[in-house]
């Protein structure tokens, strides 16, 4: 009896080892199978241009993916111009205001007492935020985000041969080349983590030349040395930045 009883529950235990997957073991009931859905990978391939152009200019990827290469050295570089900073009316018009009021009061106090020596009107502490710097923005796409967009930084407000004020006129949507410097940091103050450009030649499309030179740097340093060639004067002689 024991020999029997032992043979029956090894041919159950068997029984039940031979069971497909998906099976309960209590009630002999089948449970439904089990589908596991899992979300897409995600897809990492950011480049959306060539690392660098047939015609030589790198791409925004291809700058920063060289990023130990390139940093602090001139580059150009193709890319779709997405905006140009322009300070807020209401910023730039509080601004100007306080300006003109500091101005005032202090030929005013000049004239109360002419005897003091002469100091630079100062606008008064607090009251409106400055504007930012001029830069614009330049993108792989013409639909690049510009939190993903490399900031081109310091290029100059005035015309060279002048010296009056002249904006920046350029038509966003369309692809340029800018030339200047691959930094963290740019003179002015701008800071990027992954890079910007210290502005030293913007042209269209068609090299037409729509800015050149540098906002601040002196007028010796206004040159380009591209990997490879030679430095090259920047302005022609007699024209730096005034």
């Amino acid at each position: 009896m024991l020999r029997f009883a032992l043979g029956v529950s090894l041919l159950g235990t068997l029984a039940v080892a031979g069971m497909s997957p998906g099976r309960a073991l209590a009630q002999g009931q089948a449970l439904p199978s089990i589908k596991v859905n899992l979300p897409a990978s995600p897809n990492f391939d950011v480049a959306t241009a060539p690392v660098q152009y047939p015609t030589g200019e790198m791409s925004v990827f291809g700058l920063r993916k060289g990023m130990s290469k390139y940093l602090d050295k001139d580059v150009k570089v193709k890319g779709f111009l997405l905006e140009i900073y322009e300070c807020p009316a209401e910023i730039r018009k509080c601004n100007d205001d306080q300006a003109a009021k500091a101005k005032k009061d202090h030929r005013a106090q000049a004239k109360k007492s002419s005897a003091a020596p002469p100091t630079v009107a100062q606008p008064p502490a607090g009251g409106c935020r400055p504007c930012d710097q001029p830069h614009f923005f330049i993108g792989d796409t013409a639909t690049t985000k510009l939190e993903r967009a490399l900031l081109v930084a310091d290029y100059p407000i005035k015309d060279p041969d002048t010296g009056k004020p002249k904006a920046l006129v350029a038509k966003a949507g369309e692809q340029h080349v800018v030339t200047g410097t691959f930094a963290i940091n740019s003179i002015t103050g701008f800071a990027a983590s992954n890079g910007l450009l210290i502005h030293k030649k913007l042209e269209d499309a068609q090299g037409k030349v729509l800015s050149i030179g540098n906002a601040v740097l002196p007028a010796e340093a206004q040159t380009v040395q591209l990997e490879g060639k030679p430095v090259e004067p920047l302005l022609p002689a007699g024209k730096a930045k005034k």
